[in-house]
Formats: structure tokens, sequence, C-alpha cells
């Protein structure tokens, strides 16, 4: 996905597996979780 992008996965079954592949790894302080705070941040950078 594309930086300043806002994904949802969901309607997954109780016993599925998501699997993620990634060019870098995971750093939790660069995820935004609150969508009016990611709706802000995209304002901004436009």
């Amino acid at each position: 996905m594309p930086p300043i992008t806002w994904g949802i996965q969901y309607k997954y079954s109780s016993d599925a597996v998501l699997l993620v592949f990634a060019s870098h790894h995971y750093e939790a302080d660069d995820y935004v979780r609150d969508y009016v705070r990611f709706v802000a941040l995209k304002k901004a950078a436009t």
C-alpha cells in the first residue's frame, strides 16, 4: 500500500490467519490507528 492510505481488514472467520509480506520491519509508531487523525494528516500532506 502507498503511504497515507487507510486500510481495513475485516470479515475473517474466527480461525483465520492474516499473513503480511512487507519490505520493511513493522514499526508501531509509523501507523495511525485513529481515522479522524488520519484524515487530518492526509489533508495536511496535500
